[in-house]
């Protein structure tokens, strides 16, 4: 009887067995339950199969042809080794990252030498927690850094990056980061005080005009030190950058939660990239916004091969999933530090500055409550007319429900009453504010606002002053300038070739420009102000924490001196006065209770979905 076999042939898996066998209806059936991994027709596995799948067609054919009395399968020597190695090789992963994690002694000799080459490569020491998080990551090849926003992972990745790229290590020779828009200037000016005057930098930034010809990044890529390019970015790129990345190219995903949509074409550009690189990271403080499932593609960028055998969830899975099943199998693939580890000083309680309407801002209020249509067009009317009343003369539209944090479908959702709205009703209500004129009417909120910031001003502090409306941080930068207070703003239509001049401009002590106004969607990622600023003024806010705590971040982070403070300062209407007053207090006290959930899921040891950040469910609470 002739002996069936598994061999490799031409780097792939093939399968040698007698033509009367392989018509046994039992093993037929076998190879049909098989059929998106084997290619009958040339009895070969298809380019990827995993171990586990390998060896379960393996066990499932033995079993058959003991059952008919027939020889099982004789595995290559190289086949036993693909399957021993496999197995070995995660469960090595899985013992490593548990035993550094834990601070093994097993570990220390190689910790020495890894901090030994550190001193030689780099200008600014790491703090201890993150010398053990860069050494977790370099030995991991292919790991996750959770840590909380604030607390410095991109000075840990580059501790990771420099020794990898040591001379006396040579295991990378460049970095490649896919991150937003905004975190490109953290990564160049991170570069710089990190490595000081031990390395110079060949920066590419594949958004410059240059690189829209692929010819000049096939010119600079054997030169470059860091390439970053965006999400959006390189869903045209990854073909071209696939031809370029070697095994010797570290990939980092920065703020990974941004590509966590399954079926989203960002995530699927994302999962191309790179396979032959030997070193993949992701990066994010905010790993499950909402459910376990956002976890799928981040695990499929670090372990695409090892997945289905190690992890084995479909996002179905993930939905309705025991929170120490998940914990237990990833515990030992990512790295989380948090503030307090890194003896950042806490922030000071967050400053309430409580203004009474006057009679015209109430009965305002009260007309709002009354007389827009739906519960979405008197929330979003009620926020406008809190801080600059003269928006409620134009249209909500959807750039209002996006600088919101709204999107498309849950506005299609609830704004269905409102799109019956008759046009008599709109005429009414825009009558109804000329009359009272809201063009010239000034919140009692705006004015305070703008005396607590020329107060800060006049003690020499400079400033950063959040709103979220694009009308009233152009009116607050146009107030501070009247007031003789030279500020710059940044929004989404600010060109991106303007903005790292203008965020460096604040920065710059003799600059004259003291204060900064944004909105989080803009600047709450990635911009790092503690150095200069120790001020935030909020002018308006919604139920978006996520954008909240990004831009608490901004100013409370790694760095800050032990004597540093943090002062957040929250502008209110009072709405107490009547039930249909304004709702500032009502939308601060509910973030509040949600940042109270979100922070005990960020800085535990186990990985939980945080507050769902269900907008809407929020305005109806408030408003119904």
């Amino acid at each position: 009887m002739v002996s069936s076999k598994i061999i490799i042939r031409d780097g792939a898996f093939v399968l040698e067995m007698d033509e009367t066998l392989l018509s046994n209806r039992r093993l037929q059936r076998i190879f049909d339950r098989y059929r998106r991994d084997f290619d009958m027709a040339n009895l070969m596995f298809f380019e990827g199969i995993n171990y586990i799948k390998l060896e379960n067609f393996i066990e499932s054919v033995n079993k058959t042809l003991i059952k008919i009395d027939s020889e099982p399968l004789i595995l290559s020597d190289e086949v036993q080794s693909f399957l021993n190695e496999s197995a070995y090789a995660i469960q090595e992963h899985r013992i490593a990252g548990m035993t550094i994690k834990g601070y093994d002694a097993r570990w220390r000799s190689e910790l020495v030498q890894f901090e030994n080459v550190l001193l030689q490569e780099i200008t600014r020491p790491l703090k201890r927690q993150q010398l053990q998080a860069s050494f977790y990551l370099a030995k991991m090849k292919r790991a996750a850094n959770f840590s909380v926003p604030g607390a410095g992972k991109t000075a840990m990745m580059y501790g990771t990056f420099a020794y990898l790229s040591a001379p006396v290590v040579n295991r990378v020779n460049k970095l490649l980061v896919v991150s937003p828009l905004s975190a490109f200037e953290a990564w160049r000016t991170e570069y710089m005080e990190v490595f000081g005057d031990k390395r110079s930098l060949m920066f590419m930034n594949l958004k410059e005009k240059r690189y829209s010809d692929d010819r000049n990044i096939r010119l600079d890529w054997g030169i470059a030190d860091v390439i970053v390019v965006n999400y959006e970015a390189l869903i045209g790129k990854v073909r071209l950058l696939n031809q370029l990345i070697d095994s010797k190219t570290m990939i980092v995903f920065d703020e990974v939660h941004r590509v966590k949509n399954p079926t989203g074409q960002r995530a699927a550009k994302a999962l191309e990239l790179g396979p032959q690189a030997s070193f993949h990271y992701v990066l994010t403080g905010t790993p499950i916004p909402n459910s376990y499932k956002d976890i799928y593609n981040l695990l499929h960028l670090l372990y695409q091969n090892e997945y289905d055998s190690y992890f084995g969830w479909e996002v179905s899975d993930l939905e309705a999933i025991d929170s120490e099943v998940v914990n237990d199998k990833l515990q030992p693939f990512f790295w989380r530090t948090n503030k307090q580890d890194l003896n950042v000083p806490l922030a000071e309680p967050d400053q309430l500055i409580e203004v009474q309407p006057n009679s015209t801002m109430a009965e305002l209020a009260s007309y709002i409550w009354n007389n827009e249509p739906g519960i979405l067009a008197i929330y979003i009317r009620l926020l406008q007319a809190s801080t600059n009343p003269a928006m409620l003369l134009k249209n909500i539209d959807e750039v209002d429900y996006h600088e919101l944090g709204f999107i498309s479908e849950e506005v299609d959702q609830i704004s269905a009453s409102e799109a019956l709205d008759k046009a008599e009703a709109k005429q009414a209500r825009q009558d109804y504010y000329r009359q009272i004129g809201v063009d010239r009417l000034v919140s009692p909120k705006f004015t305070a606002g703008i005396a607590l910031i020329t107060q800060l001003v006049r003690e020499g502090k400079k400033v950063i002053v959040w709103g979220m409306f694009v009308d009233t941080t152009k009116k607050i930068q146009v107030a501070l300038q009247d007031a003789g207070i030279m500020a710059n703003l940044v929004y989404g239509g600010t060109p991106k070739e303007d903005r790292v001049g203008l965020i460096n401009s604040f920065r710059n002590k003799r600059s004259g420009i003291d204060v900064m106004i944004s909105n989080p969607a803009t600047l709450g990622e990635s911009i790092s102000l503690h150095k200069e600023v120790h001020d935030a003024v909020y002018f308006e806010y919604n139920f978006n924490l996520t954008f909240m705590l990004q831009s608490r971040d901004r100013i409370h982070r790694l760095g800050l001196k032990p004597d540093d403070y943090t002062h957040y300062y929250y502008l209110q209407l009072d709405g107490e006065i009547a039930r249909d007053g304004f709702i500032d207090k009502r939308v601060y006290e509910r973030l509040k209770q949600k940042e109270q959930m979100m922070l005990s899921a960020i800085d535990g040891d186990l990985l939980l979905p945080m507050i769902e950040d269900d907008f809407l469910e929020d305005v109806k609470r408030i408003i119904e």
